[in-house]
Parts: C-alpha cells; structure tokens; sequence
C-alpha cells in the first residue's frame, strides 16, 4: 500500500501546495489533484509515495489532521478491479446514485450495445412513427448518407489485374477508383497535392481507369482519403484502403455500417493477451521517475525467467522518464505478469501495461554475406551481443604486443632485443617478467587513486551501469584518445588511465543511457589495430580509499618504527598491507574511545564497562558452540530418509516431531516449483532428516518407524545422501594467510610446450629456489601435466614470488594460478589422504576408481625417479 486518497483539501489548494505539505515524511512519487471538467477543484487527490513504510506513516499521522482551516481525511487508495474498494458517491461519479438522480437512467456510450442501436434503426424505418411526427408538425431530420458507388466490371477486371502485380507492405497504400480512361500519372499527383506521393501505378480501360498509390507517413494517408468523393475531370473519384477493398461489397449492402458491433473489453483482453504471446515483451507506463532497472526485475522475478530489462531515462535529470520495457524468456510468463500487475499500485502509482512490439534487431553488415569472411564476423558479431554479460575477466589482462611496445618504449630499445636478450633466456620468461612489472605499475595506480581492485576478482557481485573497464588497449594509447573515443556517444566524467604504458582504463559515463550506448557500440571494435575488451565494473569500484604518497610514508614510518626495520610499501605483501590497514583503524576507535571516556562520569564508565564484559563472555559462549557444531558436521549414515509425510507437513512440524526424543541437526521436506503459483513450492511428500551421529540414526529409524505425523504413517529408512559443500561450490580465492611459514607455491596451468628451465628461470627472479617439481604423464616422459611445485629457501622469497605472479602474469599464453602447497606433504601421505576417499560407506564411482589408479601410478613413478641416484 503506497498510494493515499486525501479529502477535504483546502478549495485553493495546488499540486505545489499539497507536495509541499507531505514531503516531510518521505519520496512523494505522484501528486494528482482532482477536478471536474468545468475546472472546479473537488478537494481531494491521490498521493503515492516510495515504500509502504512511508505511506503507513502519513496514514497514521495525517488522518484528521487540519491543513489551515480544513480537516483532512486520508485513506487507502485500492487498485483498479479491487472488491475492497467502497462504493461511489460523488455527484461527479457516473455509477453513484446521486450522479442518476441528476442525470437521470440516460444510457451512456460504454452501455450503448447494439440492441439500442438495432431498437433506433426500427424507430427510424417505422412509417406509422412518421405520419405522427407529420401530423405533429415535428420534422424528423435524417443525417446525410453518402453513397458507395460500387465499381464497374471494367474496372473490377483492372483491379484485380492491378493487385496481382503488387507484393508487400499495402498499409500506406490507397486505391483510386472511378478515374478517367486517359488519365496520366503526372495528373493524379497534382490532384492529391501537397500531399507527397511515394510511388503511383496506372491501369488504364477503354471506359475508366484505377490507380495504386502508396504514401510515405500514414498521415499523408489520412490527408489523402480526405479527397474522396471529390471530382476530377468531371469523374467522382472514389477512394479505398488497400486492405478495406474486400469489405465494399459489405459496405454497399448496409452502408451506415450499424450491424457492427462494439468491440467489448473481453475482445480487446483477448488481442493484447495474443499480442503479448506473440512477443513476449511488456510496455510499462506511469513508472515512478525514482524507477531503476532492479525495481522493475524485483516486481516480475516471481512470474518466470526475465531476459531483458529496460527503462527509458532522461539525459539531462538521469531519471526514468516512467516508461519500460520488460522481456520475457516464455511469453506465457508475461502473459501472467500482465494479468497480476496491469492496474495495480507501484510505488505511489498506478501500473499500466500494454503489450510490446517485437525487438528491432540491429542490420547485419553487408560484408558478412560476402563468401571467405562468413564466420569470422558471425564470430565477432556474437561476441558484441554477449558482451553485456556479467562475467568476470581478468581485469588486468594485458595483450602480449602491447607489454612488449610499452617495456620497449620505456626502456628505449628495440621489440626484438627486450625479447631475445642477451642472456639466452626464453623470450615467453622475459615476456611473463614483463607483464609482471607493468600489472604491479598499474595496480599501484589505480590503489593510490581509490580503486577497490578485490571488486574485481569476485565473479557474482553487482555491476554498476556508468563505469566501464577497457582492456587491451595497444601501447601508447594516451587518456586524451580514451576520452575522445567515448565522448561521442555521451558525457564522460573520469577518464583513469596510468600515466606511463596504460594498458587498463577506466571510463565513468555521465548516465546510464549514454554508457549503454557506448558500450554495445564499442565492445569488440577494432580500435587501431586490435579490439576492444569492455568490462562493466562492479559497483564499488572506487570504494577503496585513495592515500597520498606523504600520508602513506608517514603512517609506514609509525608503525616500522615499532615493530621493524623501515620497508617499502611496494615490497609488502597484501597480507602485512591488510594489518597495516586493520593496526590504523583500530588506533583510529580507541582514540574516539578515550576522548569519549574523558567526557563521561566514572559511574558510566563502570556502568559501560561492565557491559561489555558481559557481551565479550556472550559472544565467546555463543563462539564456542558454534565452532563445535561445526566440528562435529555430518558423517556418512548420519541421514535418514523420511517418506510417507502430509503434503501439509512443514519443515517446523518435522524438526518439531524428531527433535522431542533425538538431537537432530536439521530436518527439511524436499519441494518442487508449484506451476500454478511460481511463488510457492509445492510438498513432494518426503524428506530428510540429519543427526550427529550414524548410532543416533539407526536408533530413530527403530524407535520411530511407523509413527503418525499429522495422520500419515512414516516411512524411515537409512540415507547415502552427502551434503554438498557450499563452498566447494563458491570460486577459489586465495588467501595469502594461509602461507604461515610455507615456502612452497603449487603452479596450476603451466603451459605443456612450457619447459621446467623456463618455468624455473621465471621464478628465479625473485628468490633462490631450493627445489622445483613438475610432474610427467604417464607413458609420456617427455611432457608434463600442467602443474608443478617449486620451493624457495625462505618465507619472504616465497612471498615475494607469489604477490608479483598471482594478479595476472600470462606464460605462452596462459595465465598462471597460484596457491600455497603444504610443504609437509610426502607420497606416503599423498597415498594415505587418497585412500581415505574411497574407505568406509563411501562408494566409489567408475570415474573416481580410475582417477585412483592413474594417481597410483604418478605415485609410483615418483617413487621410482627419488630412487634413481
């Protein structure tokens, strides 16, 4: 509910004056003032506002209270076709009886059907009815009927030859009838000006002649059919739509066309409800202009899947202008959404909705139907339309020929010799330690400009709609050339781009309709020699902090100070960055505490400090149960499998019948989507239910067999069904505090043409390595299987190696993944955790069973190279 009637306004009351009544409760979203069609005020008007909260408050304050000398009366306000709404009153209303005693039983054109019209048609043919009116002296005057002159067999005959030439579109077409034999082309124009004709066709008889002419605007159409039954030449022309020409024959028998029937509401359901199946797609008007594209998908969510969400906002102001659009994956879903939501109240306002038109889809280049370059711009063209997608790249990529342009033009030397070098080393390692350096640059740039580059890493965080990420930039590229590329197609407010070989840019629009259009235009386009990679940025993109060199040098001074020797910022790692930020905040509050303890009396310090020794002693109780229960988990025979329940039986009314002779951990009852109402789930009549212990299971199947719950008799029997890990399904991050005293990195996708030198040159840059292992397929000693361990000789090596290499550092071509490896596993141990997997109740798959034996034999193998001397 939020949408109010107010009465009994003041009669000189305004829109002005009655928002600024209200506006101190809350988001006024519409005011409308109510009068009659003289313009007298009826002194009541609707007001919608943002959120239920707001309407219930002025509701609860407002009703009865005097705006100057009147006493207001506010109320709800109920959706068109609600049962609830009371009924009318008003003089003013046309279903109120004070509105009949005025007006009288007249019948009004919405109650007008055809029985009346069919009951005039007889009084108007009754002759007994005339010589009344004759005798009375009353004239009965008749409305002017113009005739439909019917067309001739010549000119039938020219007519249909004329249409058997014509194909098409025929809605901005007319038909000429009754023209003269002689009739020319050049003539019909001049008769029809200033209306502009498109194009004209001539089919000339012995006796007459008939023209097909097509306009350019349907209201030059309608200018057009103004003409008819006017002459030319002394010929009465006739014209006729193209489409309406079937319909003369019908038109000449009763020419006031009174057997036509009013379309009813029913008929125009009907349509729109085939329209919207056809489609798919909803038109809403009468949006709060507060309105945002998470608004419209949080109100249809509940009637199916939504594939596209639009809504119309002004350049200038950046508010919706109250216009969406809203698409459906299954037009049967919106067919639903527009018989719930059509009429109702959002926000304040009255929802209405209308049916879409079909989604213009954007021309295809001529250049693709050419042979030899099909699938390559298919190719392209469908990575434009994706590109809008959420996903979550690299947001530091950095192409491989602009890492080596840039390191070249800085270091002022040549492309051929920063690859090949000197030294002999692989030119993918001096590419790699290349890229490493320029990622550490621009990741210094954009934290010291606030930036929240961990935004970034998480996959399903929330987009914003007016900062977009470019990548892929060629070498060179300067913010001048960013800011001039997406300046044509709208504001822009920020271009953040590193100063010295800036690879990754962001660029922060003015709105969200003009970031919109720059991104589908420029996503994937070839900009100077490469294209273009857009991103949109997560919402909290610049929710970090941005730190001044002087500051950030000062702060580090403090806390070296006291706890080690000066080091630079850029040689810390992102864990002593995240303490070094947590040790500041936390001198930051017992700073703010101590000056308030100094204001306070020493009873409230006690008072205080007791306090919160008693929430300390809480929240470790409520710690400790909770690391417990999380210890104990569920083992496998811990489920048991519950069938037989009511389709009534709650999760509640299950935990609630278990729980009273057992320790149970949960109990849920498996439900499916209801189809009738997608915003309930339907029982599927079993369940689960999960103990601590396989001895706790065993014993409620025996104890409890057979018991009734609700009226049904249980049936129980033992589950082997596992849980599922939550976080096994989350992406992998890694937490550099998980190192402790580690030394050794576990390498993922190493590139198989990749050789150890290479990979151990690569790592050598930051530190001595004590050991490096890659692992060799089996039967295939000369290629290794992707991954590999490599050990330095001490922690800080380790670290170093790991923050340079873990953003974004690509080796042929593909991006190394780092973790930390327990630096205490041995094969044995390998070969015992392994075995653990397969013991117990656990099954093991046909999969699984050979993903082990190939395990045994790298084991083995290993086994024989530590062997080997």
């Amino acid at each position: 509910m939020t949408r109010l009637i107010v009465k009994n306004l003041p009669t000189n009351s305004t829109e002005k004056s009655v928002r600024e009544y209200f506006k101190k409760y809350g988001n006024i979203t519409d005011c409308s003032l109510k009068y009659t069609k003289e313009g007298k005020f009826r002194k009541f008007a609707f007001l919608g506002f943002e959120t239920d909260s707001i309407a219930n408050k002025v509701l609860s304050s407002c009703d009865g209270v005097f705006m100057g000398s009147y006493k207001l009366q506010v109320d709800k306000c109920h959706p068109f076709g609600s049962t609830d709404k009371p009924r009318a009153w008003s003089i003013y209303a046309k279903d109120s009886s004070a509105f009949k005693r005025k007006h009288g039983e007249q019948p009004t054109e919405t109650t007008e059907g055809p029985s009346s019209k069919k009951q005039k048609d007889e009084e108007a043919e009754n002759p007994e009815l005339e010589k009344f009116l004759e005798a009375t002296g009353v004239s009965k005057k008749k409305e002017p009927e113009l005739a439909i002159v019917p067309p001739s067999q010549e000119e039938q005959e020219l007519l249909d030859e004329l249409l058997q030439s014509i194909e098409g579109d025929t809605s901005l077409s007319l038909i000429f009838r009754g023209l003269p034999a002689s009739i020319k082309a050049k003539s019909i124009k001049e008769w029809v000006t200033p209306v502009r004709v498109k194009a004209l066709k001539v089919q000339n008889g012995k006796t007459a002649s008939v023209a097909f002419v097509t306009f350019n605007r349907p209201p030059d159409v309608r200018r057009a059919m103004l003409r008819n039954n006017d002459f030319l030449g002394g010929y009465r022309v006739t014209i006729t739509e193209v489409a309406k020409e079937e319909e003369v024959e019908e038109e000449i028998a009763d020419p006031r066309g009174n057997d036509v029937p009013d379309v009813d509401r029913e008929t125009e359901e009907a349509r729109i409800r085939e329209e919207i199946l056809d489609t798919g797609r909803l038109f809403l008007r009468n949006l709060p202009f507060a309105t945002g594209e998470d608004d419209i998908r949080e109100l249809f969510k509940p009637y199916g899947e939504i594939s596209d969400v639009q809504v119309i906002i002004d350049k200038k102001t950046g508010n919706c202008k109250g216009f969406g659009i809203v698409e459906f994956m299954f037009p049967e879903n919106a067919v639903a959404a527009y018989a719930e939501n059509d009429g109702q109240i959002f926000k304040g306002r009255m929802l209405h909705i209308l049916p879409g038109t079909e989604k213009r889809e954007a021309p295809k280049d001529k250049e693709v139907e050419q042979a030899g370059s099909n699938f390559k711009k298919e190719k392209a063209a469908k990575l434009k339309a994706n590109a809008g997608k959420a996903h979550s790249w690299n947001a530091l990529f950095l192409g491989p020929n602009a890492i080596a342009d840039t390191l070249a033009e800085k270091l002022g030397v040549d492309k051929s010799d920063l690859l090949l070098g000197e030294s002999g080393e692989s030119a993918g390692v001096r590419l790699a330690l290349a890229e490493t350096r320029l990622v550490r640059e621009v990741r210094d740039y954009l934290l010291a400009n606030g930036v929240k580059l961990d935004a970034f890493s998480r996959p399903s965080t929330k987009r914003s709609k007016t900062i977009i990420l470019a990548k892929n930039l060629p070498a060179g590229v300067t913010e001048d050339e960013i800011q001039r590329l997406f300046i044509r197609h709208g504001e822009v407010n920020k271009v953040l781009l590193p100063p010295e070989g800036g690879i990754t840019a962001l660029i922060v629009m003015g709105n969200e309709v003009d970031a919109k259009k720059a991104f589908n235009s420029l996503a994937y386009s070839r900009f100077r020699t490469q294209p273009l990679y857009l991103e949109w940025a997560p919402v909290d993109a610049f929710g970090g902090e941005a730190k001044k060199a002087s500051e950030e040098d000062t702060e580090e001074k403090v806390e070296e100070e006291s706890e080690e020797p000066k080091k630079n910022k850029r040689d810390m790692t992102y864990e002593e960055k995240k303490e070094l930020k947590q040790k500041k905040k936390k001198k930051k509050g017992e700073a703010a505490i101590v000056k308030d303890e100094t204001s306070e009396d020493p009873e409230m310090k006690e008072a205080k400090k007791e306090e919160t020794e008693e929430e300390e002693t809480q929240n470790e109780a409520v710690e400790e149960k909770s690391e417990e229960q999380e210890t104990e988990g569920i083992d496998a025979g811990c489920a048991v499998f519950v069938k037989n329940l009511s389709f009534d039986t709650t999760d509640e009314s299950l935990h609630k019948f278990f729980s009273k002779k057992f320790r149970i951990k949960s109990a849920k009852v498996s439900r499916k989507l209801n189809p009738g109402d997608p915003s309930k789930n339907l029982s599927m009549g079993f369940g689960f239910v999960h103990f601590y212990t396989p001895e706790a299971a065993e014993e409620c199947i025996k104890n409890l067999q057979g018991e009734l719950l609700e009226g049904h008799s249980l049936e129980l029997k033992l589950s082997h069904r596992t849980e599922v890990d939550k976080d096994s399904l989350k992406r992998k991050s890694i937490n550099a505090a998980k190192q402790g005293q580690c030394t050794k990195l576990l390498v993922r996708n190493i590139p198989f043409q990749a050789k150890i030198k290479e990979v151990e040159n690569l790592f050598a840059t930051f530190g001595e390595i004590k050991d490096i292992r890659i692992p060799r397929k089996v039967g295939n000693r000369e290629q290794h299987r992707g991954f590999g361990f490599v050990d330095f000789l001490s922690v800080g090596e380790a670290k170093r190696a790991f923050e340079a290499l873990v953003h974004s550092t690509h080796l042929y071509g593909r991006r190394l993944v780092l973790e930390w490896a327990k630096s205490d596993d041995t094969v044995e141990e390998l070969r015992e955790k392994t075995a653990e997997k397969f013991r117990g109740d656990k099954a093991a798959t046909k999969k699984q069973k050979q993903r082990l034996l190939a395990i045994e034999k790298d084991l083995e193998r290993i086994e024989d190279e530590n062997a080997d001397p």
